[in-house]
């Protein structure tokens, strides 16, 4: 290799340098909680609580709503693509050098499995508002590069978070609208810094009646999840490549012999600014530091779903996503009254 004498070991390290970077080891998505909102034209009739506000005049109307507060836990099963579209890495305390026009990504893809423990308050009859709190129960994240040759790579870890939200209801003749909209923090294991979720989640749905006390609700809508931009975080050489160092030397001798000269200069950069080379003190397992500028490749997915309320205080729901995002959430919320009205 002229120019560049690097011996097996130093090989596998300068691509696990280039290639392996936490792969952006993505937020964790909120479950958004399918409210069935109130429902108007029935009998009006007398309504006790303190929230939410306007219930008394609202229930003399007829208009019925779920009681104020409610505690829930949602499981989440998430899986979805991600662009990246800068890749800046560093190994151990070195310099960081940008590699976007030399490592490319044949597909970068994120699965997600999250629990979600959920505390709500009717404000008003036709607004919810909610805090959250999230354990990321595994992050798995699989990675195959095609430039600058193929190889797949990918990480593991998780996570612990919170956020807050809020959902719009109306209800007409057995039909409901919601839009559903939170803004998450989470810290996974392996990012220096927590990450960014924003969510937001139209339905429009119908309520169906299937016993004295049991009602079943039914609806269609769509998803939009935007993640933080930029990711930085670390990972060791040994979590993130799998393969024997060995299986890789050809591949990255005959990478490194086809790149232009000024792309030679940049990687050799990062090979001797960072102890790669023999000689260069670098260690046997060595920490890659990244910063990646990356995107959802599908933002948006559409949703099907089904919440059946066993009594006014007991909710099930199941909802599924498909078409840009594959999605799976299923939920239990307990409702109460709380605070009686001190009128009554």
């Amino acid at each position: 290799m002229p120019g560049m004498t690097l011996n097996g070991r130093s090989r596998a390290k300068l691509l696990s340098a280039a290639t392996v970077f936490g792969f952006s080891l993505l937020a964790v998505p909120q479950a958004a909680e399918a409210q069935s909102g109130p429902d108007g034209g029935n009998k009006p009739y007398k309504y006790n609580y303190q929230f939410p506000l306007w219930g008394k005049k609202v229930a003399a109307r007829g208009l019925t709503f779920p009681l104020p507060f409610g505690v829930g836990l949602n499981y989440a099963y998430v899986n979805q693509g991600v662009d990246i579209t800068g890749v800046n890495v560093a190994v151990n305390d070195g310099k960081y050098t940008d590699l976007s026009k030399i490592v490319k990504f044949d597909h970068v893809t994120s699965t997600v499995k999250v629990l979600n423990g959920r505390l709500d308050l009717w404000v008003f009859p036709f607004l919810n508002v909610y805090g959250l709190a999230t354990y990321a129960l595994d992050s798995d994240t699989d990675v195959l590069l095609s430039e600058p040759f193929p190889l797949r790579a990918g990480a593991s870890q998780t996570g612990y978070g919170g956020g807050f939200g809020a959902t719009a209801a109306f209800g007409f003749f057995g039909f409901f609208g919601v839009l559903d909209a939170n803004l998450a923090w989470t810290k996974m294991e392996k990012l220096s810094a927590p990450v960014r979720t924003f969510l937001v989640t139209p339905r429009v749905g119908k309520r169906f009646r299937l016993g004295q006390s049991v009602w079943l609700a039914a609806w269609v809508g769509a998803m939009h999840q935007t993640i933080q931009a930029d990711t930085e975080g670390s990972i060791s050489l040994s979590d993130a490549i799998g393969a024997p160092e060995g299986s890789l030397n050809s591949k990255v001798g005959k990478w490194y012999n086809s790149l232009p000269q000024a792309e030679r200069a940049n990687v050799s950069n990062v090979a001797n600014g960072n102890g790669l080379l023999p000689g260069g003190g670098g260690s046997e397992n060595p920490t890659i530091h990244y910063k990646l500028d990356k995107a959802l490749t599908d933002p948006w997915n559409f949703l099907i779903g089904s919440e059946v309320d066993l009594h006014k205080r007991v909710q099930m729901r199941m909802e599924f996503g498909f078409i840009g995002r594959t999605q799976l959430i299923m939920g239990i919320c307990y409702r109460f009254g709380g605070l009686i009205s001190l009128g009554d």
